[in-house]
């Protein structure tokens, strides 16, 4: 494949005109011919076309063959532009007689080519100021972005300080608390344990008369004066400071209300006390004490004698029997306000103090 005689690049395809004389080969876009000229070429023109070079050396002569650019824009006119018509015969259409170029209109490939950079050079310098035109605005929306930011992280950073320091000030202040809170909880222990102690110690002269059957228009003091005589403790009117029936703590009980009596003195109490416990001993195999020796009723009601105790410890008192027969401990009894079991005649004797240590008991 030959080059172009005018840029000297290879020739493709058919896109060249050939020089009938020279043999040279010109690119269409060389010959600066626009679309519709290279549509309007015939095989006649291709066949008799010259390039310019070879127009140059033919002899002078008439203006047929003048080499004339065509002033019309397409380049390529009709056979008879720019030629003098003459009676003789004319000549065939050829490319040279339509169409006449000045070697000065051809590019060269340097030409060429500095072109192409000098277009590159300026679409380059068009992009880059686009492009630093609109990074300069990114940019400018990115610093103001940051910049916002960087007041909002400031102003959090702020609270988080301010919220931090009240954190650590409550921190510290729920710490007291809770020490407060714990030495309050001790002491408010403490305090309900004498409390608790205090409420039993004021019921050391007193005493109860459980099922003592009740009767309309009763003495109870008589009933008390009487049961002191059963069991060999006699008692005086000046003895016995208070005595009555209390109310029931379950009204739907069917057990008459207990008799509350409080002596003159712990001493004559335990008295009582210990002589009803002598005497249930002494009387366990035939009668214990009951309705019927205290001139009450002629059927024998058991009648029971016990501690006056606090509503926590009767309650304790309640929980150990329950729990003693769970577990099979042979006695619960009660001794100035405290209550105690034993497993068996052999066994120590535990002491009640709470719940927990019936919990503990195994």
């Amino acid at each position: 494949m030959s080059n172009c005689a005018a840029c000297n690049d290879k020739l493709l395809g058919n896109d060249y005109m050939e020089c009938g004389r020279c043999k040279e080969a010109y690119h269409y876009l060389c010959l600066n011919f626009s679309p519709e000229e290279v549509t309007s070429i015939t095989e006649d023109i291709r066949r008799s076309w010259m390039c310019p070079n070879c127009l140059n050396k033919q002899p002078k002569g008439d203006n047929s063959n003048a080499l004339v650019r065509p002033s019309t824009p397409t380049g390529l006119a009709e056979v008879t532009f720019n030629v003098t018509k003459r009676k003789v015969q004319t000549k065939p259409e050829t490319l040279s007689t339509c169409k006449m170029m000045d070697p000065s209109d051809f590019v060269t490939r340097s030409d060429l080519q500095l072109t192409i950079r000098e277009e590159i050079r300026s679409a380059m310098r068009e992009f880059a100021g686009v492009m630093n035109s609109t990074l300069n605005a990114k940019l400018s929306e990115i610093n103001e972005t940051l910049g916002e930011l960087k007041e909002s992280v400031s102003f959090l950073n702020d609270q988080f300080e301010t919220i931090k320091s009240k954190v650590d000030i409550n921190t510290s202040m729920v710490n007291k608390l809770k020490i407060e809170n714990d030495s309050l909880r001790s002491e408010i222990g403490f305090l309900a344990g004498r409390v608790r102690l205090m409420d039993q110690m004021s019921r050391s002269t007193n005493l109860e008369l459980q099922c003592v059957p009740e009767r309309k228009a009763e003495n109870v003091i008589t009933i008390v004066k009487q049961l002191g005589n059963v069991v060999n403790c006699p008692l005086n009117d000046c003895d016995i400071t208070y005595c009555s029936r209390t109310a029931k703590s379950n009204p739907d009980s069917s057990r008459p209300r207990s008799i509350l009596v409080k002596l003159s003195t712990p001493r004559l109490r335990d008295s009582l006390l210990a002589a009803v416990i002598k005497y249930n001993k002494k009387h366990a195999n035939d009668e214990k004490l009951n309705s019927s020796v205290l001139g009450l009723d002629d059927k024998k009601v058991p009648v029971y004698v016990v501690e006056n105790l606090s509503a926590e410890n009767k309650h304790l008192h309640a929980a150990a029997r329950l729990r003693a027969k769970q577990l099979s401990y042979k006695y619960v009894w009660v001794r100035s306000g405290r209550v105690y079991m034993r497993k068996s005649d052999t066994s120590e004797a535990v002491f009640v103090r709470n719940v927990d240590v019936l919990n503990s008991l195994k």
